[in-house]
């Protein structure tokens, strides 16, 4: 009951932060103080269109299902004991590679990469797009506000100091909203900006946070792990893994033709640099030739749905 409670404060805060820092500098200070200026009709342009991505994006990455699993995927895991392991006893269903079951949202999760109290959602397969585009537009949107509330807050004090030369009024209301506006803004900035910085890094080597932490956490305990990435297909491939093909639709949050992710989110390519890896992996797709400038995407594409295919009309003839 409190984490549902908290959930919907999450939502409620960062919708009204977005509403509030948008309207203290449009009216407070680009209307009410700075009035007339060369700068204000382009700077409160730049600023709306940011500011609508942003709602876009975030509406997007709230509402967009991050990546169900099917119930008639099949499966193809060769070891028994690897299906014991990846068999969720809640959702009764086998889980594909780099899927897990959130109890948050009480499902498991294509390419889960972790469940975020702020959108009351997980970010998935299917969306984790839409959340970069989200981080994206915060950083821009929280500099372009820094800058606007940063020169309201000159102005402010100005007028401060013809207030107390008894030459102006003193607009202490609009003072105090301007230094709250300032300090989300900045705050917002500084922390989403470190924030981006790391999912930025694990989109570029084809990794998950979930994937991350457990790096991590065998590290530390002393479990002898191999930092080889088998999923990392160079960054250009690991980037269009999760933000599609179409270079439009990296920037604007829309599942158009060639703007969503390249694959499935059940089968993934790997990288056989690694030859131990390669005769482990009995079940993985061999598409990846280790150069990437010999392989186009579309073809990747292609040879990924047509393996899922085959794979999974053997699996369901096994079973039949």
């Amino acid at each position: 009951m409190i984490k549902k409670y908290l959930n919907k404060f999450f939502i409620y805060f960062i919708c009204f932060s977005i509403v509030f820092v948008y309207i203290v500098n449009v009216k407070v200070v680009w209307i009410d103080l700075i009035g007339s200026s060369n700068y204000r009709i382009p700077y409160l342009l730049i600023f709306t269109i940011l500011t609508t991505l942003l709602g876009w994006s975030l509406f997007k990455t709230m509402f967009t299902d991050p990546g169900r699993v099917p119930q008639n995927w099949g499966f193809f895991l060769n070891d028994p004991e690897q299906k014991k392991r990846k068999f969720c006893l809640i959702c009764h269903i086998f889980k594909p590679e780099r899927c897990h079951h959130c109890s948050a949202c009480n499902r498991c999760v294509l390419n889960m990469d972790h469940h975020c109290p702020w959108i009351n959602n997980c970010v998935g397969f299917q969306n984790r797009k839409f959340f970069m585009q989200m981080l994206f537009y915060v950083i821009l949107d929280s500099y372009c506000a820094v800058i606007g509330l940063g020169y309201g807050i000159y102005v402010e004090f100005e007028n401060i100091m013809l207030y107390l030369n008894s030459e102006g009024d003193l607009h202490f209301i609009d003072g105090l909203l301007l230094l709250c506006a300032f300090g989300i803004s900045c705050l917002a900035s500084c922390l989403i900006t470190m924030f981006f910085k790391f999912h930025l890094q694990l989109v570029l080597s084809n990794r998950t946070t979930i994937e991350n932490l457990e790096k991590k956490r065998n590290e530390e305990t002393g479990q002898q792990t191999d930092d080889f990435n088998q999923y990392d297909l160079k960054p250009y491939y690991n980037w269009v893994q999760v933000f599609g093909m179409s270079k439009l639709s990296w920037f604007l949050p829309i599942q158009m033709e060639g703007g969503r992710p390249v694959g499935d989110g059940i089968l993934w390519p790997k990288n056989h640099h690694n030859e131990s890896l390669l005769l482990k992996d009995h079940a993985s797709i061999p598409i990846y030739n280790g150069n990437g400038d010999n392989i186009q995407m579309q073809q990747y594409n292609n040879q990924l749905l047509h393996s899922n295919n085959q794979q999974f009309r053997s699996s369901s003839t096994q079973h039949q």
